[in-house]
């Protein structure tokens, strides 16, 4: 996917289904746009995956897997921020969904590992995708405005980066694209008010950040710490938390953000 290819077919549906589903319909449809704003890309520069069923879960291809990961949650985190349907049985579904994700992705890599070296790996995504899930989440209901997906913008622009330092094509692609979704969310949000980031749009963005470095870990043999410091560095904004903040609000999550950026920046001098 080249320069002019990723602009047409990966940052402009992006931005369309942004401005689409967040401009008209609201933020509860942030969810919606995220599955299309990465979904889109995928199937064009995959085609169609074929349907889950037809898929071999221990032979089969990742990105094929991650498409349906991400639409999956898209799917069950815009009903849950519209709440269309019983919260319990949609945050079921979507840990289902994500304790699958690591497994379905590595699929190439598995006959490789030892049964010890599956267990560690497998272990370190769960907790790692749980981490970053609940801090983003607890950020989004900390401050419901525009922080979150400029915060997530960030991580996801430094995970393309990382990416492309690996020559992961396609896979830093895709985290560019969403990050570019993000940021359109963010300047939607400058007119559309008020702008909440729910727990539904919270998941989707948890599974492109690492999801995208998972894959790019299995298909672009992208090195342990710079994934690591990668995935870990959105937990930078744990330090908004810190009651000796007080009542400064935004001085706090400027701190964690500062973090996180920093993270964001060594994991990106560590892939170089």
């Amino acid at each position: 996917m080249d320069l002019l290819k990723w602009v047409l077919f990966g940052v402009l549906p992006a931005v369309a289904a942004v401005l689409l589903c967040v401009g008209v319909g609201g933020p509860r449809f942030l969810a919606t746009a995220l599955g299309v704003a990465l979904g889109v890309p995928l199937l064009m520069a995959n085609g169609w995956p074929g349907w889950p069923w037809n898929l071999s879960v221990d032979h089969g291809d990742p990105f094929a897997w991650l498409f349906w990961t991400v639409a999956a949650t898209a799917v069950v985190g815009t009903c849950y921020d519209a709440r269309v349907l019983w919260k319990p049985v949609l945050l079921t579904v979507d840990v289902v969904v994500v304790l699958a994700m690591p497994w379905l992705l590595s699929a190439p890599r598995r006959e490789q590992w030892t049964t010890l070296h599956q267990v560690a790996w497998l272990s370190v995504a769960w907790i790692v995708l749980a981490a970053v899930w609940w801090t983003w989440r607890r950020v989004a209901r900390q401050w419901p405005g525009i922080a979150l997906p400029l915060a997530s913008a960030m991580v996801l622009g430094a995970d393309a980066f990382v990416l492309r330092e690996r020559s992961a094509a396609v896979v830093w692609e895709l985290s560019g694209v969403v990050a570019c979704a993000l940021t359109m969310a963010v300047a939607t949000a400058t007119w559309r008010r008020p702008f909440r980031c729910g727990t539904g749009a919270v998941l989707v963005v948890t599974v492109a950040h690492t999801g995208l470095l998972w894959l790019g870990r299995v298909e672009a043999e992208l090195p342990r710490l710079p994934l690591l410091v990668a995935c870990l560095a959105p937990l930078g904004l744990l330090v908004s938390f810190w009651r000796g903040f007080g009542r400064a609000r935004g001085f706090a999550f400027a701190c964690g953000l500062a973090v996180t950026a920093t993270a964001s920046v060594v994991a990106v001098v560590q892939a170089w």
